[in-house]
């Protein structure tokens, strides 16, 4: 007798889901390794090789308690399921909507064209059944009459609608719903708490020597140690709360050389498949905060990041899609400089540093990512879409749902339908919140010259160049009026250091390739 299929994509990793069957008889499951997915990229090979050790500890756990479990190595997701299908005879194909618009897009086509032969049904992947919070629909109609979109407003609902860190009479605990303000502090003289480690299974260490050779990709897999299943997920999150999480709110964004995870969860690679779900993360935290083992301001920190931040900005990924791709509000036009994929190509330490160790490690914090290589991208011009496949490509925890609207909305302000103004820094942020600083060639407090800190000038000549755009803005009104201070001597010195800079700048002398929609 003939059954249905659940596919399960690489991001959808939990026994919970839709996708899953409830039990073993009710049919077969399969994952899907796609080659032309591992090649639409140069993806980092630890990437690489976590979602494929994921993917195979997943179907491992699954057959250890009965499970009928296939995992085929196919030219597309679409091929794999059509071939299992062709082969099992199957009645139906079951999965989760998919989180990228690329499968999303030949998933929907095989449904509309009768691609597998059967039916596909597709779950919502938010809501009862889903691992979001937000159903699609949900986020949609909180949409509905808005003029603009702004996640502090969406954060308080999802406050209220969840109850998370609420008071009995509907008032948030601490009396307020943000405790950012307090959580900016530099971490200079601190000591964070030793890198995570763990022996790579069996399992891991095949996929590894299998990823060591692909060509194209980046970084190595040497040194690899992320959770691949969902016990050691959840052990890391266990961690995070014994080791990090009191310090993690004053220091979330500091940054300090040679300490590539801080006071940070490193939930987000094992949180964006599913190995563990935003809801226990969340139940975690509140459990924390309100015994007294967590800071208030670490707590609704986290929190924030998981229920207000990650929900909007999955929401903002399919309102805007495919338009958000494009998105190019500024007008930038250069190529990405060769040191985002070679870090000794720069003399910039606050890059060298934090691209370092994104070769090494396929991981940088928030701020790393939004006010060092963002922040960079912008103030330089680059092509939103050539700094975006970076980050899609070079981070483990990194998916084109939560990466696009980040890169393009948050760094590069090549899409102000859900941000009010550039994130944009001159290299005193830096030096205010590193020790990036410190010893480097260039010196973060001159704007012209030889040694002068070429975020000064970008910072400047950035401002001038896009005045008829934001002056408007009454967030860049006292950034104007310092620039409107300076003399006109020193405004044409600043922007001429800032074109002589930008004119030193090469991209690699072999371009990488991308297509985004290879699935």
């Amino acid at each position: 007798m003939t059954k249905p299929v659940y596919f399960v994509a690489p991001w959808d990793l939990h026994r919970d889901l839709a996708c899953v069957p409830d039990d073993p008889s009710d049919g077969s499951v399969l994952l899907v390794e796609s080659v032309n997915k591992s090649r639409a990229m140069p993806y980092h090979r630890k990437k690489l090789v976590y979602v494929l050790s994921a993917m195979h500890h997943f179907a491992a756990s699954l057959r250890e308690d009965g499970y009928d479990v296939s995992i085929v190595n196919a030219r597309s997701f679409v091929d794999g399921i059509r071939e299992h299908v062709q082969a099992r005879g199957s009645t139906e194909v079951i999965a989760m909507h998919p989180r990228e618009w690329g499968l999303s897009k030949a998933m929907l086509r095989a449904q509309e064209e009768n691609t597998f032969g059967v039916p596909v049904t597709l779950h919502e992947d938010g809501g009862e059944g889903g691992h979001f919070f937000t159903t699609r629909a949900e986020f949609l109609k909180w949409c509905e009459g808005r003029r603009v979109l702004r996640m502090v407003d969406f954060y308080r609902l999802q406050r209220k609608r969840t109850g998370y860190l609420m008071e009995a009479d509907g008032k948030p605990v601490g009396g307020k719903y943000s405790f950012d303000t307090e959580n900016r502090k530099h971490a200079r003289g601190q000591q964070p708490p030793e890198s995570p480690g763990r022996e790579p299974s069996e399992i891991t260490l095949a996929q590894m020597e299998r990823v060591r050779g692909f060509k194209g990709a980046f970084g190595e897999v040497d040194g690899f140690a992320w959770p691949v299943t969902r016990e050691a997920a959840l052990a890391e999150l266990d961690r995070f709360f014994e080791e990090r999480s009191e310090h993690f709110g004053k220091y979330q964004d500091a940054m300090l050389k040679g300490e590539s995870f801080m006071w940070h969860s490193l939930i987000s690679t094992p949180l964006n498949v599913s190995l563990i779900t935003p809801r226990e993360v969340c139940d975690r935290v509140v459990a924390e905060v309100t015994s007294g083992r967590m800071p208030i301001a670490s707590g609704e920190g986290l929190l924030r990041q998981v229920l207000g931040w990650r929900e909007f900005i999955r929401g903002v990924y399919w309102l805007r899609m495919p338009m958000l791709r494009d998105a190019n509000l500024l007008g930038a036009k250069r190529k990405l400089p060769v040191f985002y994929w070679e870090p000794e190509k720069t003399e910039m330490t606050c890059m060298r540093e934090s691209v370092t160790q994104v070769r090494d490690t396929g991981y940088a914090h928030h701020i790393q990512r939004l006010m060092v290589q963002g922040n960079f991208a912008l103030l330089a011009g680059i092509e939103p879409l050539e700094i975006s496949h970076w980050f899609w490509s070079a981070f483990v925890d990194a998916y084109e749902w939560v990466e696009l609207p980040n890169v393009h909305g948050m760094a590069l302000y090549a899409d102000d339908s859900f941000t009010t103004k550039p994130y944009a820094a001159s290299g005193s942020y830096i030096n205010k919140m590193s020790d990036y600083c410190r010893g480097c060639r260039y010196d973060v407090k001159k704007r012209v010259g030889e040694d002068a800190c070429p975020f000064n000038a970008m910072y400047w000549a950035f401002m001038d160049r896009h005045r008829e755009r934001l002056q408007g803005n009454h967030r860049m009104r006292m950034t104007y009026r310092t620039w409107d201070k300076f003399s006109d001597e020193e405004k044409a010195a600043i922007v001429a250091q800032a074109e002589a800079f930008l004119a030193t700048l090469e991209p690699p002398e072999t371009p990488w390739s991308f297509d985004d929609d290879l699935c």
